[in-house]
């Protein structure tokens, strides 16, 4: 008996995963990924980091001028 019930607990296993893998894409087909998690958030996303970081590099060059050639800097020509 306990080889029956072995024996039909693998084909059991296997349908119920292939159901559940048939519900979970229908889910997510019917229901998509918020915006974050999309391809135009991401762009997005990535967009405002490029302006953040242009705008930190913007300041911090600004305050390099505003204080002096740096040590550092010395050497190199001025713009």
């Amino acid at each position: 008996m306990r080889d029956v019930v072995t024996a039909l607990a693998m084909p059991a296993v296997m349908c119920a995963s292939g159901i559940y893998a048939a519900a979970d894409a229908w889910w997510r087909r019917r229901r998509p990924s918020p915006p974050p998690y999309s391809h135009a958030g991401r762009r997005l996303a990535g967009e405002r980091a490029v302006a953040v970081a242009e705008a930190v590099v913007a300041d911090e060059y600004a305050l390099l001028s505003a204080a002096g050639r740096p040590a550092g800097l010395a050497g190199r020509p001025a713009d």
